[in-house]
């Protein structure tokens, strides 16, 4: 492929976002070697643990090239008032530890992502997102229902992984650019108008392009992609699926709500299947 073709090549870029030390970068380390020389391309900040590119073909959306970067929550760029008109990043891949010890810096992460985004006028329910439950080798793992019901109240795509090894990289990868990639072919407007500045490396011409051994262009649909193009569209359909709501009450002490600052109220449901109904 020659520059000028590569130039005509859609642009999709996925951030990975998280605690710091949570696997962002073992991540792309795992990506960018798994993507063959000839299929990577070259960025004016050479740094595989922090930003990768490269080119693939994702099924019936033709070629696109992927930038990737990994960002520790809380050193994201701000939005510049009246100058950035698209977020720097299409799809959100939220990458945290699985360990007990690691909870509260995974929730915080997730309120700064939320607040990322609102910042962009977005919302969880607005972007491509897929959760990763890291480093799932840890001795104070917990479980992942229970990670869930903190972290993922709303049923985005998540799996759980062991990046350090390569386990759940691959899949993490495939649902995000197959979420990200069908938003943006069904929502053209949010693309930015301006691709990646990369060049592609130096690759014998006679040969063919061999097939990423990430297996992007092969495997069975991404679950919910059967009911909808946007993370939106999934959403809303497993909403309207779900049984009438359960009313909870909660009685909370008026003197933890006094004061200016923002209360979180985690609430954490046990299911009793010997209680009578």
């Amino acid at each position: 492929m020659t520059t000028s073709q590569l130039t005509a090549t859609r642009t999709c870029r996925v951030l990975y976002y998280g605690p710091a030390s949570a696997g962002k970068r073992a991540n792309l380390r795992v990506i960018h070697r798994s993507i063959p020389p000839e299929q990577r391309l070259l960025l004016a900040t050479d740094d595989p643990e922090r930003q990768i590119a490269f080119r693939v073909r994702h099924g019936g959306q033709g070629d696109w090239q992927v930038l990737v970067q990994a960002i520790d929550a809380g050193r994201e760029r701000p939005r510049a008032a009246g100058r950035d008109m698209h977020p720097p990043f299409d799809g959100v891949v939220f990458v945290v530890d699985s360990s007990a010890a690691m909870l509260d810096q995974s929730l915080a992460a997730l309120e700064a992502l939320k607040s990322y985004l609102e910042s962009w006028d977005l919302d969880l329910m607005r972007v491509p997102i897929v959760i990763q439950y890291n480093r799932r080798d840890r001795a104070d793992t917990l479980p992942v229902d229970r990670l869930e019901s903190l972290l993922n109240p709303w049923g985005l795509l998540s799996f759980p992984a062991n990046a350090a090894n390569g386990d759940g990289a691959r899949e993490t990868l495939k649902a995000i650019l197959g979420l990200t990639v069908n938003h943006l072919a069904a929502n053209p407007s949010a693309a930015a108008p301006a691709l990646v500045p990369v060049a592609p490396e130096p690759a014998p011409m006679a040969q063919p392009e061999p097939a990423s051994p990430l297996g992007l262009d092969y495997g069975p649909p991404l679950p919910g992609t059967e009911i909808g193009e946007t993370t939106r569209a999934l959403s809303e359909a497993i909403y309207h699926e779900l049984r009438p709501s359960v009313v909870v009450p909660v009685r909370i002490p008026r003197r933890l709500l006094q004061g200016r600052e923002p209360v979180r109220l985690l609430l954490e449901v046990v299911i009793d299947d010997e209680s009578p109904l």
